[in-house]
């Protein structure tokens, strides 16, 4: 395979730019953030073109078409067919604003894909979004223990968004100190006494302390489907992998332990593990202001099962079937999943569930395969991440902002990229 190192130096820088720059202004979820990110992701997918291109995998292909077609059935919910069919959606400007938020995101997919080719790329993007994690989880805990706010919440203007950015940034820190590890050579033959200093005082330990300080910052957001999203997603992944590799490094099993033991149980009790739980505990006494809205999402659904609403236009479908019991504003429900489904209809979700597949699958193959141990670590953090978004989806909607969005499509992407290089340097050799 041929390195884009230099063809494509501009458009990485553009990539780049995109993740340094979205989680800032209020996670980019605003009318005067977002357009700048899609300027810059229409950019750096055209300028991914110059050059050297890379051949595109069959996960590449299948990401790619499912996008295409999720733009054709948005525009056809703004315009339907002339004369045969009328526009469906109940929003005009909503969904067109969610159609110009999806060729965002095919561009940003496809232009990381093309660019995220080598492990010295790889590694420079997860350690961008690692640093990014810390500053946030700085901020975050400033505003708690400085400014005495009750719940830690960044750059994000919803403490809910602030811990899903914050699980993705960890589980690519420990991805990455995983893949560090193997790529340096280090073994299983050492004591466990010597692992577990390797582990605190080893060249990683600079790492480790970053994942330290963003649990810590995830606890202080006090978010309950935060938390348990992300150690589940681990413990999951972790088994996914023992499942898939029969084995398991001694220092990546210390490592995951240390993670779940000592920094939830030992050092979290410093930080607010004590009012997480008790937040816990008030959810079966109160809903902590938020309504239940199953039962009127379900009537919303009813009414436009195959077509949906329209992207975007959720708070205004719902208006209609809103009663007294509701007395605040309802911008978007309370699950990811719900709100697509309203929406985009079925068929509209089907292409959402095809790029999943396609992503878990590459995660998967990755992980489980003959990859390179860097590669291997990785796709441990990506596939960790992506499960942890999902899980965290069943209650907040952090696909709906787009810093989250394009975090959730960088963890798709990578996998897919480093495999799909994989591949061409194979055939290189063969």
């Amino acid at each position: 395979m041929h390195s884009t190192a230099f063809h494509h130096r501009p458009a990485f820088v553009i990539i780049l730019l995109i993740l340094i720059v979205s989680p800032w202004p209020l996670g980019s979820n605003r009318d005067w953030a977002w357009p700048a990110l899609a300027i810059l992701s229409g950019l750096a997918a055209l300028t991914a073109n110059f050059g050297i291109r890379n051949q595109l995998s069959i996960h590449h292909k299948v990401v790619l078409a499912a996008l295409g077609f999720l733009v054709c059935f948005i525009l056809f919910q703004l315009h339907g067919i002339p004369a045969l069919i009328e526009p469906t959606t109940q929003y005009f400007y909503g969904t067109r604003a969610d159609l110009t938020k999806t060729i965002m995101y095919m561009g940003f997919f496809y232009a990381t894909v093309q660019l995220v080719d080598s492990h010295d790329r790889c590694r420079m993007v997860v350690y961008l979004i690692v640093i990014i994690g810390l500053l946030q989880a700085l901020v975050g805990g400033t505003q708690q223990l400085m400014f005495e706010l009750p719940r830690a919440r960044g750059s994000f203007p919803n403490p809910n968004h602030f811990a899903g950015y914050l699980e993705v940034a960890l589980s690519l820190a420990i991805g990455a100190m995983i893949a560090d590890r193997s790529n340096s050579g280090g073994t299983d033959s050492r004591s466990l006494r010597a692992t577990i200093v390797d582990i605190i005082t080893g060249p990683l330990a600079r790492l480790r302390l970053v994942i330290i300080i963003m649990v810590i910052a995830l606890v202080m957001s006090r978010s309950r489907m935060g938390n348990i999203a992300f150690f589940s997603s681990i413990m999951i992944t972790a088994a996914v992998a023992f499942y898939y590799t029969r084995s398991f490094s001694r220092y990546t099993a210390i490592l995951l332990v240390s993670i779940l033991a000592i920094d939830v149980l030992i050092i979290s009790k410093y930080f607010g593990i004590e009012q997480l739980a008790e937040r816990f505990r008030e959810t079966t006494i109160v809903s902590d202001g938020r309504v239940d809205l199953l039962s009127y999402n379900l009537a919303v659904f009813k009414d436009h099962v195959w077509l949906g609403t329209g992207a975007g236009s959720y708070e205004v479908a719902f208006s209609p079937y809103r009663d007294a019991d509701i007395t605040r504003k309802i911008s978007h429900t309370e699950n990811d999943y719900i709100e697509f489904l309203i929406e985009l209809g079925i068929i509209g979700s089907l292409p959402l569930l095809i790029i999943l597949v396609a992503g878990l699958h590459s995660q998967v193959r990755l992980l489980g395969g003959l990859a390179h141990p860097f590669e291997r670590g990785i796709a441990f953090g990506c596939l960790a991440g992506t499960i942890s978004l999902l899980i965290h989806g069943t209650a907040d909607v952090n696909l709906q902002i787009p810093s989250n969005t394009l975090l959730f499509i960088l963890l798709l992407a990578i996998p897919i990229a480093l495999d799909q290089a994989s591949q061409q340097r194979r055939e290189g050799f063969s």
